[in-house]
């Protein structure tokens, strides 16, 4: 067990180092080249809700899928079978896992938020990282947070993908430095991204390193918020019907669509 002062210490070296920050996440990469990939909060459990994740695996057979993997508002405090069988499935079936990590805006302990990175990767075989909560000011000390966040997770692989979450556009520095390989720059109901426009800066960058979460959307409008999110530089998408505290407990009842019309861009 790796206690608070060393991980102090190693976040303050890697930062102060600079670790890693050219690295290109290889599933991020191949994701890319073949388009708009489906970016998907999987808030639901891996017991009660089984038939969810055998869609996601069948998902990853026909579109890139990444699967956000969330068993207790984070890793929890021990394995669950269910989620390591689920986990194994899709990664099986082509496609990426990120395990779920709250920072609360900056405010989180560091040494919280390493340590839940370090139990998803002592109980499931994760791909990367989801950074949820990401600040989207312009404050050094909040960048600078998410910096050091970054490094320490290409510190113990750098093949490993950093997605952050602050759910709305950001300053550049946040994707130059970079604090993260992926960054949702969207995430909201429909309504609201009928009016979304990307940041000017946002086309000297690849498509793939943004995301656009779109929820409480109706069957028929699904297909054009899918090319509106390709149009407005978004390689990363999910879109469902839900609404409500939790958009993510569940797959849309159009999912299958989804996927299909997803696969065509």
């Amino acid at each position: 067990m790796i206690n608070e002062h060393v991980m102090r210490l190693t976040i303050a070296l890697l930062l102060g180092a600079g670790c890693c920050a050219a690295v290109t996440n290889a599933a991020a990469a191949s994701d890319a080249a073949t388009g708009v990939s489906l970016v998907v909060p999987a808030y639901f459990d891996a017991t009660a809700n089984v038939a969810y994740w055998d869609s996601l695996t069948q998902a990853a057979l026909k579109a890139p899928t990444t699967a956000i993997l969330n068993p207790d508002s984070g890793p929890g405090t021990s394995e669950d079978p269910a989620f390591v069988a689920a986990v194994s499935q899709l990664r099986a079936a082509g496609g990426h896992v990120l395990g779920y990590v709250s920072t609360a805006y900056a405010k989180r302990p560091l040494s919280d938020i390493v340590a839940d990175i370090n139990r998803y990767v002592s109980f499931y075989a994760v791909d990367g990282f989801f950074i949820d909560e990401m600040t989207s000011d312009d404050q050094l000390s909040d960048i600078q947070f998410y910096q050091s966040i970054y490094n320490y997770v290409k510190g113990l692989k750098a093949s490993y993908s950093v997605v952050a979450n602050p759910g709305t556009n950001i300053p550049e520095l946040y994707a130059s430095l970079p604090t993260a390989d992926r960054f949702v720059v969207f995430e909201d109901d429909a309504t609201s991204y009928a009016a979304y426009r990307p940041m000017q800066w946002q086309a000297s960058y690849s498509t793939n390193r943004f995301v656009h979460i779109v929820y409480n959307v109706g069957a028929a409008q699904m297909p054009g918020v899918v090319k509106s999110a390709k149009l407005h530089g978004a390689g990363g998408i999910f879109v469902t019907s839900l609404s409500g505290p939790n958009p993510y407990s569940a797959l849309p009842s159009y999912w299958q669509s989804e996927v299909r019309v997803v696969s065509k861009h």
